[in-house]
């Protein structure tokens, strides 16, 4: 296998252990998107999923009522039930959206976006696909600081753990890429479930004392794979 995604790696976890070799199998098959795909940022949540990104940089948080008219519009037209649903959950994120203070997510102080990328990373031996929406860095003191926040959304939510696991990830994401040239800032390494605003940054998944277990998880995964 060249690559999984965290998404990925929840669904495996919520098969039952029967299904779990199948899933696999299916995963090292050529990827074929559809238009239901549900991954972060898939098609299915694409007009929500790349609205609340932009506002949460520009901080214009206009841009949101002005996606919920635009997809409203859509849904008028749409003649697929199927169609509708998928605009009106769309919409639904949307305008869950508008109650984050986007502030919150990252520092008070000035911050500069750096490029992020798609990357592919060994964590426990395992190349998994690391997407964050936004990477930044700040100056705190006298110390140069790195972040990054991942917005994360499925239909049902993500429980906590899976949460974590994405978090965890996206540490290592930063660690491995800026450890050099930056620290990396524990409080604002932020995943954002933007199905239902549930949020977990890594300092809660250090005090949680989530990574033992995760890096337990990750080794059957990779003796699965």
């Amino acid at each position: 296998m060249n690559k999984i995604s965290v998404p990925n790696i929840v669904k495996y976890f919520r098969k039952v252990e029967k299904n779990r070799a199948t899933f696999i199998a299916n995963l090292k098959k050529p990827v074929v998107k559809k238009d239901d795909d549900e991954e972060g940022g898939g098609n299915y949540w694409v007009h929500s999923y790349s609205t609340i990104s932009k506002a949460f940089k520009t901080e214009e948080l206009n841009l949101l009522d002005l996606k919920i008219d635009l997809i409203s519009e859509k849904k008028s037209k749409a003649t697929l039930e199927r169609s509708k649903i998928m605009y009106q959950r769309n919409i639904d994120i949307l305008f869950g959206a508008k109650d984050l203070d986007f502030k919150e997510l990252k520092p008070y102080f000035d911050v500069k976006y750096l490029k992020n990328t798609r990357v592919i990373l060994n964590v426990s031996s395992i190349p998994i696909e690391i997407s964050p929406n936004h990477v930044f860095w700040f100056n705190d003191g006298d110390h140069k600081k790195v972040g990054a926040i991942w917005f994360v959304v499925i239909k049902e939510g993500y429980k906590d753990f899976e949460l974590a696991l994405f978090n965890y990830c996206l540490y290592q994401y930063l660690h491995s890429i800026y450890k050099d040239k930056y620290t990396v800032s524990k409080d604002f390494c932020i995943v954002l479930d933007i199905t239902n605003g549930n949020r977990i940054n890594f300092s809660k998944v250090l005090l949680d004392n989530y990574p033992e277990s995760i890096k337990k998880e990750l080794e059957l995964l990779r003796k699965a794979i």
